[in-house]
């Protein structure tokens, strides 16, 4: 069963990238993670696979693309194990992205056409805010929303109808993970003042040792939520 944690997902149980300067404390860390969960070394080992094939540069450990890629998914699929995943808006460096969810039920939905060349074989063509309309209940066990808060999910009530949808979609148990820049012109509501995000739980997310956590790049910080 997922751990939560009660406090604040956005200012209370939450971590910064310079939290995690000591190299050798991290390492050492992640280590024993691998050595306790088999399943974990397996799918870390896999997005450093998949991520080598697509990605030329050498990015920080705490890089947003790389916290996301090498840390949070191999994660997820190793503790929620989701049969079925949504990945909610699409770029195109991200079209690899597939990849990492090989042989399980992937759907990709974003508002622009001209994204579908970037999302997995199952591709939706609509606004986050309509999500509800395009999946029954309880569907996923993992929900992705990346770059999308901010990025043209601005209107108030479109925000609230994004977050109350991925509630309804979401398994119970299963994960939302929500990716945001914390500056103030790509915050158009404060999170803790979206009414729908309320009906979540925080979830303290081990690697990254809090339910949200600021990544080196653009204050990016991912949000973890579980129904």
């Amino acid at each position: 069963m997922p751990i939560t944690d009660e406090s604040s997902a956005f200012h209370g149980a939450s971590g910064k990238a310079e939290d995690f300067a000591d190299g050798e404390r991290t390492n050492r860390r992640q280590a024993d993670a691998c050595r306790c969960h088999p399943k974990l070394r397996y799918y870390q080992n896999l997005a450093r696979e998949i991520v080598s094939r697509h990605v030329a540069a050498v990015r920080p450990e705490y890089e947003d693309r790389n916290v996301l890629e090498q840390i949070i998914i191999p994660f997820v699929l190793s503790r929620f194990e989701p049969a079925r995943v949504l990945d909610v808006g699409r770029e195109p460096y991200e079209a690899f992205y597939n990849e990492f969810f090989d042989g399980r039920e992937l759907w990709t939905l974003d508002r622009d056409p001209d994204r579908r060349a970037f999302g997995a074989a199952n591709h939706i063509v609509a606004d986050a805010a309509s999500l509800a309309d395009h999946f029954p209940a309880d569907y996923f066990g993992f929900v992705l929303f990346n770059g999308v808060f901010g990025w043209g999910l601005n209107d108030p009530d479109s925000i609230e109808s994004a977050f109350a949808a991925v509630h309804t979609i979401l398994r119970p148990r299963g994960l939302f993970v929500l990716g945001w820049n914390d500056t103030p012109d790509l915050v158009p509501v404060p999170l803790d003042h979206v009414q729908s995000l309320k009906e979540f739980a925080p979830y303290h997310f081990e690697p990254l040792g809090g339910a949200s956590f600021m990544c080196e790049t653009f204050r990016h910080t991912y949000s973890f939520f579980v129904k």
